[in-house]
């Protein structure tokens, strides 16, 4: 696939001796085949042909490579000198170049490069852009990149591994005739899609040129079939590598995934030489039953010729399991993706291109207007793999169909028509009740809590911030209508956010699938007529499944009350149906922060939910609330004396971002409770990790039979070490006993 990396400032010379020259530990030293030049913006700085030592160091600088000078004037002291664009090639693909025949290997590297020309043709068609005006509000076009290719062949792990590394420059030559830096946000945009086109280009030419079949395409990318599974997982040592420290550190995400990379970095070995590779990859390949005769039955199988576009296919993109299943818009990226996964491989990427054009002149599609596009683009920031968030780019027109849109309208119709319901509306004299043993409640609280008992309507809004009381507010209205002899149940997408709203406001809640499986269950009693459903995180549930919802409920005669808020959504909502019915409906607003009592942690919080995080922490170094160590053991230390201190007075729990640091703290507190006496005699062993009466544990997996889900925390109340079993009693005081098998499939951790 498609990787995209930051180049940083004084970098030139790694990427000229590892990349440009091949001798750091890609083991194939000279053997590379040199750098060349792309890119319209290379053009026109008289770049062409090889890549040049002389001519890359300039370029990466921000200098015009024949005179040296600065081509902006207005570069940044702190510029960022480019982008590190890696084309991957399918591990089967790069088993067949290594080790196949020295013509089907010619041939994959030429079709490889052919795509790889392809998806930088994309690329630069869409993000090379520059920005002008003040806060670089003004998009501007250019002639292109400026870009240095490098074709590589194995991995750090010494494994067979085609890829191409393009050294994009933070350099355009606007249309105006001024260089500027390049707006790399687009690039990060249409990654995914250039990706995508990489590998459907690649099947397109080795099908062509060699006649192979494929696997089915997930994720954009598929294998060659008759290369078994054994083969590719015993030369994919590099990424058993990468994932074997995620696991480590308890991580999954893509930045995770950098820093398992740069943490399982190998060290240079300029030692190691061609002659000395290919044999030991052939001997590995036979002990997994790959041979050269074997590879050879790949090749010639049939070939690939180009069908065109079936009206079934347009029906399945554009129908209730295709473009809008999980988000009710989509823009071509999304259409392209989609047929490079769905089209066969006697299809090129240009053709896809074409396609995706053609598709969205449909009758089954719609054009959103920009007011449209901007209410369903419900973040204006985007989150880069390294965590940052930078200000997202509405650059592409956005679509939906014809059939989402008549789901949206008719689900915001039947949610309007139901507020004359008269449903679930509680005695007066059990409002008074509640709200009188509530003494705390602000009054936009109590007025929440009325509205939500005494308006009658079916569905109901909440939308508030985090802190303001939500959840707080939605137990004084369940105390309520349970003393009115209303049913109230609550749901959420996930089952921890289920059993906070439980936890929270009393209400027996569950996750909405499960809620869901039960209500499309005939054989289920399903919602009592007059009872109340609260959808907590509402605006990340899909509007499908918020029209299911909502219909069962008209259906039972039962009232809605969605709550959540429309600012911390998706980049592209999942349905955008929230923020609608909160525009169609008198939605029920809490604006004042109730959990922090001191302004300015009031305004730092604002920043971390804007995504300025680097603000909020000036805020809170300004405020002394931030303990900073000498290095990561002598932090975590003190974190562990503060906690030990905290613990003493109340409840206390440590955070930490890495496995790691998390397995650290839990044994550093383990090891001051067995101090104090804190912990009993016996023990349960599991995994490396003892267990004691008096272990504050959490449950990692939700277990409807065991009674716990996914963050569920306890004390372990007894042990038995023969069996290998645990008694815990969860914060909701059920004792729950946890089994062997539970505990032997790393299922409970500490919880410090």
């Amino acid at each position: 696939m498609l990787n995209i990396g930051k180049l940083a400032r004084g970098q030139q010379d790694y990427y000229l001796n590892s990349v440009a020259r091949g001798v750091e530990d890609y083991y194939l030293g000279a053997g590379e085949a040199p750098g060349y030049w792309l890119g319209g913006g290379a053009a026109d700085l008289g770049l062409e042909g090889h890549v040049r030592e002389r001519e890359l160091t300039p370029v990466l600088e921000g200098r015009d490579p024949a005179t040296g000078e600065a081509v902006s004037h207005r570069q940044h002291k702190a510029r960022m000198p480019g982008f590190d664009l890696t084309f991957r090639a399918p591990k089967s693909v790069s088993l067949v170049h290594a080790l196949g025949p020295k013509e089907a290997s010619n041939e994959i590297i030429n079709a490889h490069d052919s795509a790889v020309l392809l998806a930088l043709d994309y690329l630069e068609r869409h993000t090379a852009v520059g920005r002008r005006g003040t806060d670089g509000v003004i998009p501007i076009d250019s002639s292109g990149f400026v870009a240095a290719a490098f074709r590589h062949r194995t991995s750090r792990a010494g494994d067979p591994l085609l890829h191409t590394h393009v050294l994009v420059a933070n350099l355009i030559h606007g249309d105006d005739g001024k260089w500027s830096a390049l707006d790399g946000r687009l690039l990060y945009s249409h990654a995914k899609t250039a990706g995508y086109l990489y590998q459907a280009q690649l099947r397109k030419e080795i099908s062509r040129r060699l006649g192979v079949e494929w696997t089915q395409v997930r994720s954009g990318t598929a294998e060659i079939e008759g290369i078994p599974r054994p083969a590719i997982d015993e030369f994919s040592r590099r990424r058993a590598e990468i994932e074997i420290r995620m696991e480590q550190r308890g991580e999954r995400s893509a930045r995770a995934a950098q820093v398992a990379t740069l943490d399982t970095r190998r060290a240079k070995d300029h030692g190691v030489r061609p002659e000395g590779l290919q044999p030991e990859w052939e001997r590995r390949a036979e002990s997994v039953g790959l041979t050269r005769k074997n590879l050879k039955r790949v090749l010639g199988r049939s070939q690939a010729n180009y069908r065109p576009l079936s009206s079934g296919l347009t029906d399945e993109l554009f129908g209730s399991e295709g473009l809008t299943r999980d988000a009710s818009s989509f823009t071509i990226r999304e259409v392209i993706q989609a047929l490079c996964e769905r089209r066969g491989p006697g299809v090129s990427a240009a053709q896809i291109e074409r396609e995706a054009n053609e598709l969205l002149e449909s009758d089954l599609v719609v054009r959103l207007s920009a007011a449209k596009s901007d209410f369903l683009l419900t973040s204006t920031s985007l989150r880069l793999g390294n965590g940052q968030v930078v200000p997202s780019v509405n650059d592409a027109t956005r679509y939906s169909t014809k059939e989402m849109l008549r789901l949206e309208e008719r689900l915001i119709r039947r949610a309007v028509d139901r507020q004359e319901d008269s449903v679930a509306v509680a005695g007066k004299a059990a409002l008074k009740d509640a709200l009188a043993r509530r003494h705390s409640l602000s009054r936009e609280q109590r007025r929440m809590v009325e509205d939500l008992v005494c308006s009658g309507r079916g569905v109901e809004v909440v939308v508030g911030k985090a802190g303001t009381g939500k959840t707080y507010s939605l137990d004084a209205a369940r105390d309520v209508w349970d003393s009115s002899g209303v049913k109230v149940i609550g749901c959420a997408l996930s089952a921890r956010a289920a059993k906070e709203l439980e936890a929270g406001s009393g209400i027996e809640s569950s996750t909405i699938a499960a809620l869901m499986k039960d209500l499309d269950d005939w054989n289920t009693p399903g919602l009592e007529r007059d009872s109340v459903i609260v959808v907590d995180e509402a605006g990340m549930v899909g509007t499908r499944q918020l029209d299911a919802l909502l219909n069962h409920a008209e259906d039972a005669g039962a009232k809605v009350v969605l709550v959540g808020d429309d600012k911390q959504l998706p980049e592209i909502a999942a349905g955008g149906a929230f923020r609608a019915l909160k525009e169609q409906l008198p939605a029920i607003q809490l604006s004042e922060v109730r959990r922090q009592s001191n302004s300015w942690e009031r305004d730092a919080l604002e920043l971390l939910r804007e995504g300025r995080s680097a603000e909020a922490v000036e805020v809170y170094g300004e405020r002394d609330r931030l303990v900073v160590g000498r290095d990561a053991a002598e932090t975590r230390a003190a974190l562990v004396a503060d906690w030990w201190q905290a613990s003493q007075e109340g409840q206390a729990v440590m955070i930490a971002a890495r496995k790691a640091d998390v397995d650290d703290l839990n044994d550093k507190a383990r090891t001051i409770l067995k101090a104090e006496g804190g912990l009993g005699g016996e023990e349960v062993t599991i995994r490396g990790r003892s267990f004691g009466v008096g272990d504050e544990v959490m449950t990692r997996r939700n277990d409807r039979g065991l009674g716990v889900i996914n963050g569920s925390r306890g004390v372990v109340e007894s042990v038995d070490p023969h069996a290998g079993e645990l008694g815990v009693r969860l914060e909701d005081e059920r004792v729950v006993t946890l089994p062997t098998e539970y505990l032997e499939a790393g299922h409970v951790t500490h919880a410090y």
